[in-house]
């Protein structure tokens, strides 16, 4: 009975280990096949990652255009800095300009009324002959005073950018220059001016009253 009980324990055990030994084979080969196959999920399931030089040379591109479009808005806003400057000082001359001119040209009516007076003195002057000038005392006292006046009045006349224009022998000049009569003269270019019947007056560079004069007629 003890051999037979024996015999039966030592098959049992031999059963249970095989058993044991199968059981272990299909969990080494289920984990081995469920790394494989963790392993092959993963590699599919992760992106492939970028070149890191390609990366920077895209950061490159694009901060060299941002770089590119801000020299660009400075320069337009440079050049509408210049251009405003430019216009400032433009006005500001103009403003200038017409400033003095309106300070000088105010004077222009009053300016050539005195022209008159200045005149009428020369005309005093020349119709006195120099010979009784020097002769008569009386006539000669009342000489000088007239030139005194002429002469401080053209004085006046000159600090207020006044100018009396005599233009003998000149280039005739519409502007400056009213012809009253032409006269042929061989001698001298046609067009010049050959004889002033009265003197003009320039204010500034505006002429007030132009010069009464004889031209030289054309061949």
């Amino acid at each position: 009975m003890n051999i037979i009980a024996r015999a039966a324990i030592r098959h049992t055990r031999s059963i249970t280990s095989a058993y044991r030994f199968s059981v272990a084979s299909e969990s080494t080969s289920a984990t081995g096949a469920g790394s494989a196959e963790g392993a092959g999920t993963n590699a599919t399931d992760t992106p492939a990652e970028k070149d890191p030089l390609v990366v920077k040379d895209e950061e490159i591109a694009l901060l060299k255009e941002q770089v590119e479009q801000q020299v660009k808005q400075v320069g337009e806003m440079k050049d509408r800095y210049l251009r405003a400057l430019a216009d400032g000082e433009n006005t500001r001359n103009r403003a200038r300009k017409e400033l003095e001119d309106s300070k000088l040209f105010s004077i222009q009516s009053f300016a050539k009324d005195l022209l008159q007076v200045s005149d009428v003195l020369e005309k005093a002057l020349e119709s006195v002959p120099q010979d009784q000038v020097s002769s008569s005392p009386a006539l000669g006292n009342l000489y000088e005073g007239v030139s005194l006046t002429y002469n401080n009045l053209q004085q006046v006349f000159n600090r207020h950018q006044l100018t009396k224009i005599v233009p003998l022998n000149e280039k005739f000049d519409p502007v400056y220059h009213e012809a009253m009569f032409q006269v042929p003269d061989p001698s001298k270019e046609p067009g010049t001016v050959m004889d002033v019947i009265q003197s003009g007056y320039v204010l500034g560079t505006r002429s007030i009253r132009p010069a009464k004069v004889g031209v030289v007629q054309d061949r």
